[in-house]
């Protein structure tokens, strides 16, 4: 049994298999998926932890003079993290269920967001925030997808449609069209739709844990060449697999030339110009009470 590691955000994620380089071989709906989570003890916490106070917020009126935030300033954007979106089972594992959304429910949250004036935004918009001073709507929320699972083509994609929104699909490119994760196709029609491919790495590993420096540039770069040369996009932003990094990691995702990156440490909704490259994420509560206690409609 691996030890457990306790983050100041909602998910805890151990994955031995994934950080020898292994593969994911998940289907849609849960044998397989499952077991994964059973044997990586990947848990949530209770706790939500509260945004960052309102008086260290910057503010960005529409058509007002921008400048570059402050690298210290905070402008409190939201970012989302969502794994699974896909009906429930009887059999799902307590962690599944952790990390689960239903597409009831996933539709309701995004519902709500409209109805509580919440405006959702890329992770361009936010980078254009903080480098240029580029204005933001009010009450600004980024939604992301991780690991490519084929689930979110079939059920989140077209509620987010829907509802007229853009995502960032953080996919690892290793498994992209095997059983149970998304397509090129699927991943070009999504891509056709709005929808941003951000790269997740190739294998899905610890990158802290990989000493071969090759390796680890591989995992970074690689990733971004792949999803560039099959999608025609250029590919911004980077998601650190199970939120860890360190400076050297950094420095390589920099080299790469993504624009930012997203870790899945929450330290409330507020970002920072610093912080650019460890953008503070929440996993998405898996009940609409919760969610809605976490963004209020104010």
């Amino acid at each position: 049994m691996f030890p457990f590691l306790r983050f100041p955000i909602t998910l805890i994620a151990l994955g031995a298999a994934l950080a020898s380089g292994i593969f994911l071989y998940a289907n849609d709906h849960l044998g397989p998926l499952d077991e994964f989570f059973r044997s990586h003890e990947a848990f949530y916490t209770d706790v939500l932890p509260d945004a960052v106070p309102s008086s260290a917020t910057t503010t960005s009126p529409a058509g007002a003079p921008q400048a570059a935030v402050p690298a210290t300033a905070t402008t409190s954007v939201p970012i989302l993290v969502y794994h699974i979106v896909r009906p429930s089972y009887p059999t799902d594992s307590r962690a599944v269920r952790t990390l689960a959304h239903t597409p009831e429910v996933f539709d309701a949250q995004m519902k709500y967001l409209a109805d509580a004036g919440y405006h959702v935004v890329s992770f361009a918009d936010l980078e254009r925030h903080l480098t240029d001073g580029a204005p933001l709507p009010s009450k600004p929320i980024i939604i992301s997808f991780d690991d490519g699972w084929s689930d979110q083509f079939t059920y989140a994609f077209p509620i987010l449609k829907k509802y007229h929104y853009t995502a960032t699909f953080f996919v690892f490119t290793n498994p992209i069209g095997t059983r149970g994760f998304i397509t090129w196709d699927q991943l070009r029609k999504m891509r056709d739709a709005g929808m941003i491919i951000g790269s997740h790495s190739k294998s899905h590993p610890f990158l802290t844990k990989i000493t071969d420096p090759a390796i680890l540039w591989s995992e970074i770069d690689d990733s971004k060449k792949t999803l560039g040369k099959n999608l025609g996009v250029t590919v911004n932003e980077f998601a650190y697999p199970f939120g860890q990094y360190n400076a050297d990691i950094v420095a390589l995702v920099k080299k790469a030339g993504y624009a930012s990156a997203r870790g899945d440490y929450y330290r409330g909704a507020g970002q920072t110009m610093d912080r650019l490259y460890g953008l503070s994420a929440l996993n998405a509560p898996t009940t609409t009470e919760l969610f809605a206690r976490k963004f209020p409609a104010r």
